[in-house]
């Protein structure tokens, strides 16, 4: 093989083969630039889908904040109303007491119209024998009543204390009277008893007994 023939060989072989790695290069850059655009296309996509989902994040958080906070005022507002019920029960419970108590005067159960001894509410501490004696006007109220009252502390049969101690209390009313009064009594018996007496102006005495035994662990 000549020298010339040997040349444009090795000048067509060189030609070739640069021609082949600019056209696999030029492939490489091609394929190369469509990932490039795929990968930027999939990368903005995952950061709207990421945008999508902190949005969807916050209007979750908005929404859990808005539960909690209509939680809390629920709770609140059931509080309130627990509270405002056991009120009502609590004033219910007063105002039938009282209307009880009325009813008792206008309609007393025995229907004895006049005056009479209701009830007797004590309690003992530390040495005291506390009382409070309701008395009323059952039926008609048209004038006062009027007298004297006195309690009677009776033991084993035997009258131990009085109240008051000089003398009887004058009472005057016409539809009802409380009186609170004590009774210094360092131990009281467990058979004791206390005798209420209303003396009125015409002459006539209501009476009344109320057990107040173990007065130290019972309250009426």
């Amino acid at each position: 093989m000549s020298r010339n023939t040997f040349m444009i060989l090795l000048i067509g072989s060189a030609f070739g083969l640069f021609a082949l790695v600019y056209f696999f290069y030029g492939q490489g850059m091609r394929s190369g630039h469509e990932r490039y655009e795929q990968d930027q296309m999939m990368i903005s996509q995952l950061n709207e889908t990421i945008a999508g989902l902190r949005g969807e994040l916050t209007v979750s958080q908005e929404g859990l904040i808005f539960s909690k906070r209509q939680q809390q005022i629920q709770e609140e507002a059931y509080k309130q109303m627990s509270k405002a019920y056991a009120n009502s029960e609590q004033k219910n419970s007063v105002l039938g007491s009282r209307l009880d108590f009325y009813r008792s005067i206008i309609s007393p159960e025995d229907g004895q119209s006049g005056p009479a001894i209701q009830e007797l509410k004590y309690t003992y501490s530390q040495g005291k024998l506390s009382f409070d004696i309701t008395l009323v006007q059952a039926i008609k109220h048209k004038h006062q009543v009027r007298g004297n009252l006195k309690a009677t502390l009776f033991e084993n049969d035997v009258a131990t204390s009085t109240w008051p101690l000089s003398s009887s209390r004058s009472v005057s009313y016409q539809y009802f009277k409380q009186l609170s009064g004590s009774i210094d009594k360092s131990v009281i018996a467990e058979n004791a008893k206390l005798k209420v007496e209303l003396s009125l102006q015409d002459g006539s005495v209501l009476e009344r007994w109320f057990n107040v035994s173990n007065a130290d662990n019972e309250k009426q």
